[in-house]
C-alpha cells in the first residue's frame, strides 16, 4: 500500500529544492514552456499560453490529493528552473511515471537527473515498487538523464507514442524499481 502523505512533498538536497508549485510560479513556467525542444520532446501543449499555465499549476494540488499526480517545481538559488512529476499513477499497482522538462539555462548540470532521483526516493519511500519513463527515441539527452538517475531501458514500444504531425513513432522505456535491502 501507498503511505500516501497529506500535505505535498518539499524535498532539498544541497543543490536543488523541490516543492508544491505557487502560482506565483506562472510566468516562470509559461516562459520556460517556450522553448521548443520542451515542446518537442514533452506532452505539453503547443501553443503554450500563460492560462495553460495557470490551469496547469492551479490544478497541481487537486491532483496531489485525488492521488493522481505528484508535480513539483525545482529551484536553484531562488528561481525555479525545472519540473518533475509522478504522473499515470496506479495506486493498486504501486506504480507510476516520471516525466520532468528543465529550463534551458540549467540543463547539462545534472539537475534533471538529481530531480528524478529525488522524487524517485520519495515515491519509493512512501510505498511505490515500479516508476517508467518514456522517451522519444531521438531524446538522447533524456535517456541520459533517466540512466544517470539509475533508471534501466527496458524495451522499445514499436510505434508506442503519437508525434504532434500525428505520425507513430517508437516509445523508449526505462523503469526504476526500489532498492531491497537483505539484513541478516
Amino acid at each position: 500500500m501507498i503511505s500516501w502523505p497529506i500535505s505535498e512533498p518539499v524535498l532539498v538536497d544541497k543543490a536543488l529544492m523541490l516543492r508544491p508549485w505557487a502560482m506565483e510560479d506562472a510566468p516562470r513556467v509559461y516562459e520556460i514552456c517556450q522553448d521548443q525542444a520542451i515542446q518537442d520532446f514533452t506532452t505539453i501543449p503547443v501553443p503554450y499560453t500563460r492560462a495553460i499555465a495557470d490551469l496547469w499549476i492551479g490544478t497541481a494540488a487537486t491532483s496531489y490529493q485525488a492521488r493522481d499526480k505528484i508535480a513539483l517545481a525545482g529551484v536553484r538559488n531562488g528561481e525555479v528552473v525545472l519540473s518533475v512529476s509522478i504522473h499515470g499513477i496506479h495506486e493498486f499497482d504501486h506504480v507510476g511515471e516520471v516525466g520532468y522538462w528543465v529550463s534551458q539555462t540549467a540543463r547539462g548540470e545534472g539537475l534533471a537527473a538529481l530531480s528524478v532521483q529525488m522524487i524517485s526516493a520519495f515515491a519509493f519511500g512512501i510505498g511505490f515498487r515500479r516508476l517508467s519513463a518514456i522517451t522519444l527515441p531521438e531524446n538522447m539527452a533524456s535517456q541520459k538523464t533517466l540512466i544517470k538517475a539509475g533508471f534501466e531501458m527496458e524495451t522499445v514500444l514499436r510505434d508506442g507514442m503519437t508525434r504532434r504531425d500525428g505520425t507513430q513513432t517508437d516509445a523508449v522505456v526505462f523503469a526504476k524499481f526500489p532498492e531491497i535491502k537483505i539484513t541478516d
